[in-house]
């Protein structure tokens, strides 16, 4: 048994006919880093309320280190939550908001001058303790609520969407915090969150979520190289992954408009297919026998890389190459596919066919 574990947990609110949770199941290691990602609305905030207990699941059960607590009122479930808007309280100073909860639960005096120090030791905020909130930084507030949640040790550490207000290098920075807090507290930790970078970046396992039900459970390298299904192929990855419609012929070619780009696939009944590749699985080449032939439509420089949007007859690619690549607006260039790198989707429930 998993320290954490979701066995069919389901949540519908009333007079609503689609579910918000549907038949979650999967199981948790302690110490565990997983991240649940997905679009607005896939049913992610309902999830942190489920467990947290602020809301009831309809069915299922939620079980934490071998206790069922799903009718746990939240006080009992020993569970932190740090907030995307921090929850600071604006008139107190970093230490009572930190020690606030200690109070609350009524702990040693002694004990719990002993925590905030700690805390503050590990998030580097002891010269901030007796400034209020107003005087700190986005990412000051951040590492006070992680504080504030550190204190409790608790069983399970929730995080919801705990960088989104932060501008790009203080969300790095934080996001970095943040695993390393983990790490050294030796915590398990579910952090939920739209963007798919951040999850691809701190997460042990990624679980993508859509509709209110589990796409895809796998370590960032299974779901971004090996997705189940169309949809999480387009959401994890940036830029967007090319996706062309074709056709899988019954002798195991790939044919896309009039052109074969694959070859040697496993036989299925023909059919037609979402045909799926990476922009790094693209390359511009030389003129050469098996090469195909764009025209270039725009050029974004990204420092370490070139994103070159171009059009191959109708069909729209993007194509990520090395910064000093010689390429121009305009310019017809020629270019290969790893044909061991497309994905197929099945065009009548968008599931990947496994048809190498």
């Amino acid at each position: 048994m998993g320290y954490i574990e979701f066995h069919g947990l389901s949540k519908r609110y009333p007079k609503k006919e689609q579910w918000a949770l549907k038949e979650f199941q999967l199981s948790m290691e302690r110490g565990e880093f997983l991240a649940i990602v997905g679009p607005s609305g896939s049913g992610k905030s309902t999830l942190l309320n489920v467990l947290t207990g602020f809301e009831d699941a309809t069915a299922g059960s939620f079980i934490l280190e071998g206790e069922d607590v799903t009718n746990r009122p939240p006080k009992n479930r020993n569970i932190s939550l740090v907030f995307q808007e921090y929850a600071l309280f604006p008139h107190m100073t970093v230490k009572e908001n930190i020690s606030f909860g200690m109070k609350i639960r009524k702990e040693g005096k002694q004990y719990i001058e002993e925590k905030v120090k700690w805390a503050a030791e590990k998030l580097e905020l002891k010269e901030l303790l007796q400034e209020k909130p107003k005087h700190l930084s986005g990412g000051q507030r951040q590492r006070v609520a992680l504080a504030r949640a550190i204190v409790r040790e608790p069983k399970l550490f929730l995080l919801d969407e705990p960088l989104s207000n932060l501008d790009a290098k203080l969300r790095e920075q934080t996001g970095a915090l943040i695993r390393q807090v983990h790490d050294q507290l030796e915590a398990t930790t579910i952090f939920v969150t739209h963007a798919q970078d951040e999850a691809m970046s701190l997460a042990d396992r990624i679980v993508v979520v859509k509709d209110g039900a589990i796409q895809q459970i796998g370590t960032p390298k299974e779901i971004y190289e090996r997705p189940d299904n169309l949809f999480v192929a387009r959401f994890i990855g940036r830029p967007e992954i090319n996706c062309l419609a074709g056709e899988l012929l019954a002798d195991g070619s790939l044919r896309v408009g009039q052109q074969i780009i694959g070859q040697g696939f496993d036989y299925v009944p023909a059919q037609k297919v979402t045909a799926a590749i990476r922009s790094e699985d693209l390359a511009i080449v030389a003129a050469e026998k098996d090469s195909l032939k764009g025209s270039v439509q725009s050029i974004r420089y990204l420092g370490s890389d070139l994103l070159v949007s171009i059009l191959w007859g109708e069909v729209p690619l993007i194509i990520r190459t090395a910064p000093d690549a010689e390429v121009t607006v305009g310019q017809e260039i020629y270019f290969l596919i790893n044909q061991s790198k497309i994905l197929i989707f099945s065009n009548e429930d968008n599931q990947k066919l496994n048809v190498l």
